[in-house]
């Protein structure tokens, strides 16, 4: 376990927060918590030079970058509630157990307690519990999708906070070991102020600076997509495949060769049924609300591609780099792909089934280069597919129909059944032979009642339908705050 300790030199500027590195030294880490007051006249442009950089050194690995736009409440948070009248009565806590050590959460959880019998005043068990649910709570919401250890570096980014709660959630992520940066352009708050280094930048604005959270990579040089799974050879001649390595190479056209088998790789798999690839953040996964009492015909699920989409990727001369797909997850214009379909793009244009126009959008609400997972948005109400609710186990030999634009031929279907369950650089996936090519990346995979049970992710450039998917639940864990 870590232990952390706090601003060990003074970050007098945006890009000092993000070029710093929390050096370890045995098992002591350092972190930061700045709050950067008032704005100067190219405030604008100097903290979206900040985000940009995180951008860039999240997608080369060296950092895990979040921007946190708001934080609410969408649910009566039940499950979080009795987590953490456990953790009450035993000292235990089961949330994210995938995401982070319990002896790490527990020493947070009690270090803000501590902070919470300090500074607020009027404390009551019922005032301190409903504070405690809701940082639990977006805690789950917002880092259900990576790994909080003392071993990767975290920065967070946020605007204008002065909600109490609030302030306390950032300072609950900072005894986690994350980095965390409150840009206070507008406003302030005295809350916890002595928690953090406070350097004033200038005079206090409107909250009217146009921020771009999320940097889009310059263009790359490919055609259709598909992430194709590169293998190497060991010292002992097995072979080692890893999804990592492939983030890392820009894409092209030419396909990577691989020589992988089920005898020879060293791919965990995981036997009959599906494991848990993601924990749903510690709330149970909404029922689909799917009939159940008979499955659909290849005809009737052939009908579902009208909610998948081809995703077209420019470049700023408005030259295209490619084709995926992409799934419809949300009614108001979520629609969910691979992060490496729309890496390297400035813009991107969507067509969908029985839509004559063309939906132009430069509009990444969120994206995961680990889980290979990223949501767009367009102007239009959509018909989003159900997401399998994870009611019983996927098993080996189960049917399933893949649906996507390969090689930008739209929205075609096949089908094919469930392979198996592997586990590549930590990340569960489903196994399928449903053929897809370059270009169905981003493409849905659903079971025979017409529920997504996955999202078409790689493939392997030689071997025959032997194809992966990000699973369910996993895409639960990122998207859920989307899914309507």
């Amino acid at each position: 376990m870590f232990k952390y300790r706090l601003n060990p030199i003074n970050i007098n500027s945006y890009m000092e927060f993000g070029s710093i590195r929390g050096g370890k030294n045995g098992n002591i880490r350092n972190t930061y918590a700045v709050k950067f007051g008032g704005a100067s006249e190219g405030a604008e442009n100097e903290i979206n030079d900040l985000l940009k950089y995180l951008s860039k050194d999240m997608r080369e690995g060296k950092i895990y970058y979040k921007y946190i736009d708001s934080l609410h409440i969408n649910s009566d948070c039940m499950s979080i509630k009795t987590a953490y009248e456990n953790f009450e009565n035993t000292g235990h806590i089961d949330i994210l157990k995938t995401n982070i050590s319990e002896s790490e959460l527990v020493g947070a959880i009690k270090e803000i307690e501590n902070l919470l019998h300090k500074y607020k005043k009027n404390l009551t068990d019922t005032i301190q519990k409903n504070i405690m649910v809701k940082l639990l709570y977006w805690l789950c919401e917002n880092f259900s999708d990576v790994k909080i250890d003392g071993d990767r570096n975290i920065k967070v980014v946020a605007k204008n906070i002065d909600k109490e709660s609030e302030i306390y959630f950032f300072v609950f992520l900072n005894l986690l070991g994350m980095d965390v940066c409150l840009l206070q352009y507008s406003k302030d708050t005295d809350i916890l102020k002595d928690y953090f280094y406070t350097k004033r930048i200038g005079d206090y604005i409107e909250d009217n600076l146009v921020l771009k959270p999320y940097e889009i990579p310059e263009s790359t040089k490919s055609k259709d997509i598909k992430k194709q799974i590169p293998t190497a050879q060991n010292e002992e001649g097995r072979v080692r495949i890893s999804l990592a390595s492939t983030r890392r190479k820009d894409r092209d056209n030419k396909a990577i060769k691989t020589e992988a088998s089920a005898a020879n790789s060293n791919i965990s798999n995981t036997g009959g049924a599906a494991k848990t690839a993601v924990s749903s953040a510690g709330t149970n996964m909404p029922r689909s609300g799917i009939k159940t009492d008979r499955e659909l015909s290849y005809i009737e699920l052939a009908k579902l591609s009208t909610s998948i989409v081809m995703i077209a990727i420019y470049d700023n001369r408005q030259k295209m780099l490619g084709t995926g797909s992409g799934i419809m997850i949300g009614k108001d214009g979520f629609i969910l792909t691979n992060n490496h379909v729309i890496r390297g793009g400035y813009y991107f244009e969507v067509r969908i089934e029985d839509d004559e126009r063309i939906y132009k959008t430069d509009e990444v609400i969120k994206y995961n280069q680990y889980l290979d997972l990223a949501i767009i948005r367009i102007p239009r109400v959509l018909s989003p597919l159900r997401l399998f609710d994870g009611r019983e186990k996927l098993v080996r030999g189960q049917n399933v129909v893949a649906i996507g634009s390969p090689l930008g031929l739209f929205n075609s279907v096949s089908d094919g059944i469930i392979s198996g369950f592997r586990n590549i650089d930590n990340v569960d996936m489903i196994q399928f032979s449903a053929p897809i090519s370059p270009g169905s990346s981003g493409g849905a995979v659903l079971n025979m009642f017409g529920e997504v049970i996955g999202i078409s992710t790689a493939g392997f450039s030689e071997g025959q339908n032997i194809n992966l998917a990000v699973p369910y639940d996993a895409i639960y864990g990122f998207a859920k705050s989307f899914i309507r």
